[in-house]
């Protein structure tokens, strides 16, 4: 696999490289923490298609097989990297470049739970400085 999720101190970097890149036509996208609604593991088809994400481009689909690239058109941009795993990484944004980023990566659940907890820590640290005022 290469799909790599990178949480820091305000933003998620996700690095799509080798033939993941390739079938995206993608390299990855940044998404500010402050931009992530949730973060879950689902099993793959079981996470809804968005409305009007039939539209790719550019990227690569064969439907059970592989769905790789960016799909439909804002508000509801989502971005796929996905090829043959059960279970996948689904990152809800609100406000970013894609409304949904659909991931195969080798710990699903451990990375779920690192994206909430400094989503988590960062709405903390906001509401705290808020509160401060």
């Amino acid at each position: 696999m290469s799909v790599s999720v990178a949480i820091g101190d305000r933003e998620m970097r996700v690095r799509l490289g080798g033939i993941d890149r390739l079938l995206a036509i993608n390299g990855g996208v940044t998404v500010p923490l402050n931009r992530i609604v949730s973060a879950s593991v689902m099993p793959r088809q079981s996470v809804p298609v968005g409305e009007g994400t039939w539209l790719r481009a550019p990227g690569t689909h064969l439907p059970g097989v592989v769905r790789h690239g960016s799909y439909g058109r804002e508000p509801n941009r989502e971005l796929w990297a996905v090829f043959g795993s059960p279970e996948v990484l689904v990152v809800e944004t609100d406000g970013a470049e894609y409304a949904r980023i659909v991931l195969r990566v080798p710990d699903p659940q451990r990375i779920a739970a690192e994206i909430t907890a400094a989503v988590d820590g960062g709405a903390d640290e906001a509401g705290g400085a808020a509160a401060g005022s």
